[in-house]
């Protein structure tokens, strides 16, 4: 009897246990759920939204008046700084899709051709100093049959050495934060010297289009880095000011110059290249330059800090 007595108890006291344990770990789960759940509303509600801080004047974030939606950094030293690749970036603007254009603060050690010299097809039948379209028509997009730029209309069969360049073996260097990269819409039309209409500019250089991760800025990115607008808003305004227009540009580096992707129209060897003296001029495609990468980031980030030089945004 007494036996039977202790086995019922020994029953009672593993039931007893084993409930404890699953009223243990049921609890658990639900209190490291609600913890986790609190962890992620507070990275969402600690991350920065730049739009927030919209400026009017001075450095800052501007609307783009050109296209509804886009907002851009302009002036002499915004807070657009960002920690990329471990390396200090800069943000061009947040388009409309949401995705971040961002640029290196500072150029490659290197200075590298836009495009050997060599044929790429009809548009650039004289190939001797290379060709000023910064991908094969067949990887525009849309793949059009021809590149034209008003006075030269042909195909063009191989991408530029610098694409090809950036797209492979710069993109393959890239160690941190590389899967934020998306491939994006990058404006590739050729734009007339001394364009005084920006917003006519701008739809030249999306008459033709290329679809990647790694580019560069284009001729419109850099006016409109630019907080004196009726000094430097277009294309001639700024060429003659640009001793004052390089001092309302933080695009501008002191000492150097450095290729943006844009082809001059009307020639099939130049492509405009940024001045030491902060002038937008052009370059034969041979010529070895500086290069600043650029590449957008996915709308998906979420960024701290302040956007200062000694308190960049961080992709967290």
């Amino acid at each position: 009897m007494r036996r039977r007595k202790l086995k019922k108890q020994k029953r009672i006291i593993i039931v007893s246990s084993l409930c404890l344990l699953l009223c243990l770990c049921v609890g658990y789960a639900a209190f490291s759920t609600t913890l986790s759940l609190k962890a992620k509303g507070n990275i969402k509600k600690n991350s920065v939204d730049i739009t927030d801080n919209v400026v009017t004047s001075g450095d800052g974030l501007y609307e783009d008046e050109y296209e509804e939606g886009r907002y851009v950094y302009r002036g002499s030293n915004p807070n657009n700084y960002i920690t990329f690749n471990n390396e200090t970036w800069r943000i061009v603007a947040k388009e409309v899709d949401g995705t971040y254009k961002i640029v290196r603060n500072e150029l490659l050690s290197e200075e590298m051709l836009f495009d050997e010299d060599n044929y790429r097809g009809t548009y650039c039948a004289n190939g001797s100093f290379g060709c000023n379209v910064w991908s094969s028509t067949a990887n525009m997009v849309g793949s059009p049959a021809e590149f034209s730029n008003n006075a030269y209309t042909g195909t063009v069969l191989l991408d530029s050495t610098l694409n090809t360049y950036l797209n492979t073996t710069y993109l393959n260097s890239i160690s941190v934060n590389a899967d934020k990269i998306v491939n994006h819409t990058w404006n590739i039309g050729s734009v007339v010297t001394d364009n005084e209409d920006l917003r006519e500019q701008i739809n030249g250089e999306k008459a033709y289009q290329w679809n990647g991760k790694v580019g560069l800025i284009s001729h419109s990115d850099y006016l409109r880095a630019n907080s004196n607008q009726s000094m430097c808003g277009t294309a001639k305004i700024n060429n003659e000011n640009y001793e004052t227009c390089k001092d309302y540009d933080w695009m501008y580096v002191s000492g150097n110059y450095w290729w943006t992707l844009t082809p001059y129209s009307n020639f099939t060897n130049y492509v405009f290249s940024v001045y030491s003296n902060g002038n937008l001029s052009g370059d034969y495609t041979d010529t070895f330059l500086g290069v600043r990468p650029a590449v957008y980031l996915s709308s998906d980030i979420s960024l701290g800090g302040s956007g200062t030089s000694s308190d960049p945004y961080i992709i967290k």
